[in-house]
């Protein structure tokens, strides 16, 4: 099963973790998750420690595989931005996208991709940038001229676009 393969990997190994938090900012799972029925990578760890030099390329924060009550997972790629103190202007886009195309095209097409690409396991795939605390404003506005510049990003022949979250968006059971 994905999961255990996953767990079970050597290289991998280092880099999970039992939350997905970064300078305040998390994913937050319901409740009713069992902790046995996901995994999370810290894939910008993984890059910083495996690839450590000024051309480290730049990667999400984590990747998250949820195991679904039909035996299908849910994958979320999650970047996160505290700008709660900031203007928000720290989100550039250019960068964010380089995040995920780092994940999706090196980590899950290339490096692992004997547990991405595997046909016997059904993948549905979500990317989101959590941003932290800001005006309910600047938000919109933020999230309608991020969405405008935005190109979606290919993986297995599919498109995904980058979704902006509220801060602790809640993974809920699938």
């Amino acid at each position: 099963m994905l999961l255990d393969d996953i767990r079970a990997d050597p290289d991998l190994a280092p880099f999970l973790d039992t939350t997905c938090c970064e300078r305040d900012v998390c994913v937050d799972f319901d409740p009713s998750i069992s902790k046995e029925d996901y995994v999370i990578i810290k894939v910008d760890d993984y890059y910083n420690a495996k690839v450590p030099s000024p051309d480290t390329p730049k990667s999400p924060d984590c990747l998250i595989i949820l195991r679904c009550k039909d035996e299908s997972f849910h994958i979320f790629i999650a970047e996160l931005k505290n700008v709660k103190s900031q203007s928000g202007k720290n989100i550039q886009r250019g960068k964010t996208r380089e995040k995920f195309h780092t994940c999706l095209t090196d980590f899950m097409s290339n490096r692992f991709r004997n547990h991405f690409y595997n046909t016997a396991y059904k993948l549905k795939l979500q990317l989101i940038l959590v941003a932290g605390k800001v005006s309910p404003g600047y938000i919109k506005n933020f999230k309608l001229d991020f969405l405008l510049t935005m190109r979606p990003l290919q993986f297995a022949n599919k498109f995904y676009g980058i979704q902006l979250k509220n801060p602790n968006p809640i993974v809920l059971p699938c």
